[in-house]
């Protein structure tokens, strides 16, 4: 019975130690890393706890040697990486194992039994392994999704967190007041495999979101791109019903000439003009950058903004869904700063530069600018500027393609400048 209790205590302690290194290094990872791969290395965690019985030895063996053969393994080519995967899991835990321990034992002062008892220390060891597992799980999620908004995710994250915590008192509670009891193990283990299925739910609930999420950004990318092609085959039909029509035309402008009637001729070739102006085409090398730039133009143009558009580029190599959330967020925030002017103008420009793609976004503005964290407020009525609006998206979409993101400003002006690897 003592050998059972023992493999249930080590357990308790080795799992969530595992798994709290297990997401971290998922974090930085392209693919996920095997389950056999974890499944050794759970073993061979138990065995060192199991048999070494919490020696000095098996400290350094379980939180330092391990840790690091696994990020090295992990991360076979990249040692840079795989040291900064290993110092993340030993500060993260010990910052915030101390902080629960200090916390708890201020709650039961608990000092004088932790110490004369090893089943009570060995609880809370695990309890407070279990609560880091889950704070870094949760945190993680968190900054990886753009919806930390959603009361959904708010309401998640409660649930966990006010039954780890349940969890970890009652079962203190219960060391202190029958430390015998029978019972003891069998709820806490329940609970605390419950737990791990309701952190595993609620990744997978992340996951489903950000995939619909994602669907969704793609269904509106073909409408946006279904419209821009529907405009360029219209003016396509114009441009041959023009050709066609060429020569009635110029019988026309011819007529109008010989009787020295100028002022007809302007109103005929403007007339000719304004029947081409339903769209511009824009050749950027990918159909949806192009259509998003076009779309934007024409969204500009109808709140009388000025834009003048430059493209140079031989084409473009990043996702779609990166370049258009780097391009739409920017465009839009232009478009309301520059709605706001009595003569407000953009000025575009998406050039290549050697392997690097240059966007550039200039527009006009009302007020001066204050920028504060990262985020720019205007001094007309002390309100937000538009500009804070999707900076934070776009400077995290920026980042994650190892690219570099400029604001300049100043009063009536604001300049964006985007540099992005953009290799063939």
């Amino acid at each position: 019975m003592q050998t059972i209790y023992k493999i249930y205590f080590e357990l308790l302690f080795d799992i969530p130690l595992a798994l709290l290194l297990f997401r971290i290094s998922e974090n930085r990872q392209d693919k996920p890393v095997s389950c056999y791969t974890k499944l050794m290395y759970c073993l061979i965690l138990f065995c060192i706890s199991y048999f070494l019985n919490a020696s000095l030895f098996s400290v350094i063996l379980c939180f330092i040697t391990l840790p690091l053969i696994y990020s090295l393994y992990v991360f076979p080519k990249n040692y840079r990486i795989a040291l900064r995967n290993f110092f993340e899991f030993v500060i993260f835990y010990f910052m915030i194992y101390i902080i629960i321990v200090i916390v708890y034992t201020l709650i039961f002062n608990d000092q004088d039994i932790t110490i004369i008892s090893q089943q009570y220390n060995t609880y809370k060891s695990a309890i407070i392994n279990l609560l880091t597992y889950i704070i870094y799980a949760l945190t993680s999620n968190l900054l990886q999704i753009n919806i930390t908004k959603s009361i959904y995710i708010l309401f998640f994250n409660a649930i966990v967190i006010s039954i780890s915590v349940i969890l970890g008192y009652t079962t203190l509670s219960l060391n202190l007041w029958d430390s015998g009891s029978t019972v003891l193990p069998i709820i806490f283990a329940t609970i605390f495999v419950l737990i791990i299925i309701c952190i595993s739910l609620y990744n997978k609930f992340l996951s489903i979101i950000e995939e619909n999420t994602n669907y969704r950004f793609k269904l509106e990318l073909d409408k946006m791109e279904q419209v821009y092609s529907a405009q360029l085959d219209d003016k396509l039909n114009q441009l041959h019903s023009l050709r066609h029509d060429m020569k009635n035309h110029l019988i026309v402008i011819d007529g109008y000439a010989s009787q020295h009637n100028d002022r007809k001729i302007h109103e005929y070739i403007h007339n000719i003009s304004e029947d081409l102006s339903l769209t511009n085409a824009v050749d950027s090398g990918s159909h949806i950058v192009s259509a998003l730039i076009a779309e934007k133009e024409n969204k500009a143009k109808s709140q009388n903004i000025r834009c003048e558009i430059n493209i140079s580029t031989p084409g473009i190599n990043i996702d779609d869904f990166s370049i258009t959330t780097i391009i739409g967020n920017l465009f839009d925030n232009a478009i309301k700063a520059a709605s706001e002017c009595e003569h407000g103008w953009i000025r575009f420009s998406l050039t290549q530069t050697g392997s690097y793609m240059n966007i550039v976004i200039e527009n006009s503005c009302s007020g001066n600018i204050i920028e504060n964290n990262g985020e720019f407020t205007s001094t007309k009525n002390d309100k937000v500027l538009p500009h804070g609006i999707g900076i934070k998206n776009v400077r995290k979409v920026v980042s994650n393609l190892n690219g570099q993101i400029d604001f300049s400003y100043a009063s009536g002006y604001f300049s964006v400048k985007a540099e992005l690897p953009n290799y063939s």
